[in-house]
Order: structure tokens, then C-alpha cells, then sequence
């Protein structure tokens, strides 16, 4: 069993069975993600509130509104962000993100979506819950966020190859156009990820970019450690193990 804390530099996660632990996914989206001045922030399905909090540190401004479908997931999700220095700034709403209605608009979406639509599933409702589709159909995922995007805004997702590009169609089919595409590796020519960000404004030629988070022998990459300086501790990795 791993350990149940995940320190960062200005918070800590504690991260127990219910839902998906704090991953390499999430940490990465909340780095890269951006927009020149973020106001309001929705974070969808926030899980242990990881995303919500690397919003709050990196834009001071910003107001986050985290949801999260999974009662007991969001618990655990209010409780690190009430035990953060940013739990002012931070609204967690306990609902289903298709059917909620939000009454506001957000400069800044960001979603580290469920995705394995056809994986067999466990025991744990809750972790069924963060990692397969069913309840976040891409479909209707990106017609609620083109909904609730502002005009100038943008959306960050997270997502495998695949998946994305399941994305990408139907977020061409609701209005949202794509601005940045960044291919992910976790070693060199070893695929991980991939993240896209979208907007309501149609532009030119979208950004390409490829992303190594290691080398061949397995240590860090510079770029992967300056885009993870504000947030890693030095030691970070000490929390993945036993």
C-alpha cells in the first residue's frame, strides 16, 4: 500500500482508497495549463482536489469551483482543500458535472476525464467512477463545456491518443476549437498522454508540441523538472513509494 500523503511544495494531499490517487496525469494538466488572466476556474471531477489546488497557487486571483460526483471522494477532496491555504478561494460542489447547473461561466475548464470505456471493472465504486467513461461521455463532456467556457476562455484536457481524438471530434462538432496539442512521452519514443487545449475563438494553426518527462535511464528531463518547479517538492518521488 502506498503512502496515504502526497506532499507539494505549498500543499499537501491525502489520498486514501476511495477514487484514483494523485497521478502524474493531474499533476502534469495543472502545470501546463494556462490563460492569461483566469478569474473564475472550474476544475471537473476534481478527485483528491489536486488540480483545484494547483489552480489557487498558480493564479492568486482566481476562484475555483471543483465538482466531484463521488460522495465519499468528495470528502476527501474538502478536506484538502479546507487544510490548504487556498481553501478560501476554492468552492467544491458534491454532483453529477452533465447535470449540474453552474448559473456562471469560466475563463479557466480544466478535466483530467474517466476513460477506459471498456475496462473490466473492480469492486470499488468509487474508483470505477474516476476511471471509466460512462458517467462523462466525451460527447456530452464537451457540449457542457462549451456551455459554461466564456468567450475568451479555455479548456485543458488530459486524455491517451485515442481517446483525444474521440474528443477532438466532437469538440469540432460543438464549437470548440483547437489551439495547442502537446504529445506527451514517458521516455523518449515511449507515448504517454496527450493534452489539447480549446477555446470558443478559432485561430490559425494549432501548436504542436512533444513533451519527454524522462530520459532513457529514467531521470528527469530538465523541461519536465522546470514546468514541475513551482509544485514538486525535490523529493516528490519519495511519496510514490512504500
Amino acid at each position: 500500500m502506498g503512502q496515504s500523503f502526497f506532499h507539494f511544495k505549498a500543499f499537501s494531499i491525502q489520498q486514501q482508497s476511495a477514487g484514483l490517487k494523485v497521478t502524474t496525469d493531474a499533476c502534469l494538466l495543472g502545470a501546463i495549463a494556462t490563460h492569461p488572466n483566469p478569474l473564475k476556474c472550474l476544475d471537473i471531477g476534481t478527485g483528491t482536489g489536486v488540480l483545484s489546488l494547483m489552480m489557487a497557487q498558480k493564479f492568486l486571483e482566481t476562484k475555483v469551483t471543483a465538482i466531484e460526483i463521488e460522495k465519499n471522494v468528495a470528502a476527501q477532496a474538502a478536506s484538502n482543500i479546507s487544510n490548504s491555504d487556498f481553501h478560501a478561494r476554492i468552492q467544491l460542489i458534491e454532483d453529477d458535472f452533465i447535470s449540474h447547473d453552474f448559473n456562471e461561466t469560466f475563463d479557466l475548464v480544466l478535466c483530467n476525464p474517466p476513460y477506459f470505456k471498456d475496462h473490466l471493472r473492480g469492486e470499488k465504486k468509487e474508483k470505477n467512477t474516476a476511471i471509466h467513461n460512462s458517467s462523462m461521455p466525451v460527447g456530452l463532456l464537451a457540449h457542457k463545456i462549451f456551455q459554461l467556457l466564456n468567450p475568451a476562455g479555455a479548456c485543458w484536457l488530459i486524455y491517451p491518443r485515442h481517446e483525444m481524438e474521440l474528443f477532438k471530434t466532437e469538440a469540432t462538432q460543438n464549437h470548440l476549437h483547437l489551439h495547442r496539442e502537446i504529445t506527451v512521452f514517458n521516455r523518449p519514443g515511449k507515448y504517454f498522454r496527450t493534452i489539447c487545449c480549446f477555446s470558443k475563438v478559432q485561430t490559425g494553426q494549432v501548436k504542436e508540441e512533444n513533451l519527454d518527462l524522462h530520459h532513457a535511464d529514467g531521470s528527469r528531463t530538465d523541461t519536465f523538472s522546470q514546468l514541475m518547479h513551482d509544485f514538486y517538492l525535490e523529493n516528490t518521488e519519495i511519496y510514490k513509494r512504500n
